[in-house]
C-alpha cells in the first residue's frame, strides 16, 4: 500500500491549517509579501471569506495588527538572529531578508517543506542567505537547538498565535526549551499570546459595540473544530487569566515586562482610507499588551524537566491473534509521530492494539493526536490499550483519557 508523506504529516498535525487560514485573511488586506506567498500555497479545504461580515472583519484587523507588530519587533530588535516560532505560512523571511537579519522560520514539518520554495521565489540571491526554514518540535529541544547550530550571537524568538494551543505539559516543555536556548545565545522572547484572543475581541467591540465573550466563543469552537484541538481543560493561555499566565511565566524563570501596541504599532495598512476609525482602534489597543521576555539566571529546575540526551525514537511492531504489539522508544511528537502512524497504516489483519511504552520518554499533543487516530480506528475503542510508562508520560496519558495497564 502506498502512504502519502504529506497526507501522513495532516493527518498527525491538522494544526497546520488555521495558520493557512490566517494567511488566506491577511491577503485580503493587499499586502503584496502575502498576496504572493498566498497565491504559491495548496488552498485544499481554503474558503472564501465574507469581508462584510463584522467578526472577519475584526479577524482580519486583528492579525493584520500583529503581523505589523512582528515587522516592528524584527526591525527593532538589536539581535542579528530571528527564531519565527511558528512561522506560518507568513512573508515574515521576506521582512527579516530585507533589514539583512538571520531568519530561522520553525513550524511543523508539513508547513516548512511547502512553504520554503515559496519564499525562495521572492528572495533575492543575496537575501536567501539570510533564511533557513526547519521543521520542529517546539517541546523537543534537540530539534530546535540542532536548527540553530550554525547560529553565533543573541537570539530574538518572537511568537504569535502559539501558545494557546498547549495544555500545560507541552507548555510546560516549550517555555523550558526557550528558556534553555535564551540561557545559551542570550537574547529576548517577544510574544503577542498573553492577548491574542483578546486583541481580536477587543477589534469586534471597537467595530460593532458587540460582546467580547461573543467572539471568546466563536474563535474557541472554530480553533477546536478546523485544528482539531481541545483548548479547554489545561490550555493556560486560553482558560487562564493575564496575571497566571505571567506568573506562570515568572516560575518557569523568566523576566517579563509588557508594552502596548501603539508604542510599536502607529499605523493599520487596511484603515489607510479611515483614519478616524484607525485613531479610534489604535486608542482602543492602549489596553493590549505584548510581553518582552527574558531568561533569568535561574536555572527553573521544576521546569526544566530531563535535559539529558534522550534515546532515539524507534518503535517494532508485530502481529499474534489478531492483536496488534507496538513498543515504542524515546520521544513521540510532531517529528516522530508521523513514523508512527505510517508504520501503523502499513498493517492489517488486528481488531486490538497494544501499546508498550515502557520506554516511552515523552509525549506530546502530535502523538496523543496520532494514538487517537490509531483507537478511531478499531470497532471497539477499548481494544486501544496502553501498557507501562514512566510517571510523565503517564500523567499525561492519564489526563487525557487513557488507562494505563501493567504487563498487557
Amino acid at each position: 500500500m502506498s502512504i502519502n508523506h504529506d497526507e501522513i504529516l495532516k493527518k498527525v498535525n491538522p494544526i497546520y491549517f488555521s495558520a493557512k487560514g490566517c494567511l488566506g485573511l491577511l491577503a485580503e488586506t493587499g499586502d503584496v509579501d502575502i498576496k504572493n506567498f498566498y497565491g504559491g500555497i495548496d488552498k485544499e479545504r481554503l474558503i472564501s471569506f465574507d469581508m462584510s461580515d463584522p467578526v472577519t472583519e475584526s479577524r482580519v484587523i486583528s492579525l493584520e495588527a500583529r503581523y505589523h507588530m512582528w515587522n516592528a519587533i524584527a526591525k527593532d530588535t538589536d539581535c542579528q538572529t530571528i527564531v519565527d516560532l511558528p512561522c506560518g505560512y507568513l512573508p515574515h523571511s521576506l521582512i527579516a531578508a530585507r533589514l539583512n537579519k538571520n531568519y530561522y522560520g520553525f513550524d511543523l514539518p508539513i508547513v516548512t517543506e511547502e512553504i520554503a520554495p515559496v519564499a525562495a521565489k521572492y528572495l533575492s540571491d543575496a537575501e536567501k542567505n539570510f533564511v533557513q526554514y526547519h521543521g520542529i518540535d517546539a517541546t523537543n529541544y534537540e530539534s530546535m537547538r540542532n536548527a540553530l547550530k550554525d547560529v553565533r550571537g543573541k537570539i530574538c524568538i518572537i511568537t504569535d498565535g502559539f501558545l494557546g494551543y498547549f495544555k500545560f505539559h507541552d507548555l510546560k516543555a516549550v517555555c523550558a526549551n526557550v528558556h534553555r536556548l535564551l540561557r545559551e545565545f542570550g537574547g529576548c522572547w517577544y510574544t503577542s499570546d498573553s492577548q491574542f484572543t483578546d486583541l481580536m475581541a477587543l477589534t469586534y467591540v471597537v467595530l460593532t459595540g458587540g460582546d467580547r465573550d461573543y467572539i471568546w466563543n466563536l474563535n474557541d469552537s472554530g480553533r477546536n473544530k478546523i485544528a482539531h484541538t481541545d483548548s479547554s481543560n489545561g490550555a493556560l493561555f486560553m482558560e487562564g487569566t493575564l496575571e497566571e499566565r505571567r506568573r506562570f511565566l515568572k516560575e518557569c524563570g523568566f523576566s517579563v515586562k509588557s508594552f502596548r501596541y501603539p508604542e510599536k504599532l502607529n499605523f493599520i495598512p487596511s484603515l489607510k482610507d479611515k483614519p478616524d476609525l484607525m485613531e479610534k482602534m489604535l486608542a482602543a489597543y492602549q489596553e493590549m499588551e505584548e510581553w518582552l521576555i527574558t531568561a533569568d539566571d535561574t536555572d527553573a529546575e521544576n521546569f526544566q524537566g530531563n535535559l539529558d540526551a534522550e534515546k532515539p525514537f524507534a518503535q517494532e511492531f508485530s502481529l499474534t491473534d489478531n492483536v496488534l504489539s507496538i513498543r515504542l522508544r524515546g520521544r513521540l511528537d510532531t517529528i516522530t509521530a508521523p513514523k508512527l502512524l505510517e508504520k501503523y497504516e502499513e498493517q492489517s489483519g488486528f481488531t486490538e492494539i497494544h501499546v508498550d511504552a515502557t520506554e516511552l520518554s515523552y509525549i506530546s499533543y502530535a502523538g496523543l493526536h496520532t494514538f487517537e487516530i490509531m483507537q478511531e480506528s478499531l470497532k471497539d475503542a477499548n481494544l486501544f490499550k496502553i501498557s507501562n510508562a514512566n510517571d510523565e508520560v503517564k500523567k499525561i496519558l492519564k489526563e487525557n483519557g487513557y488507562k494505563i495497564m501493567r504487563n498487557a
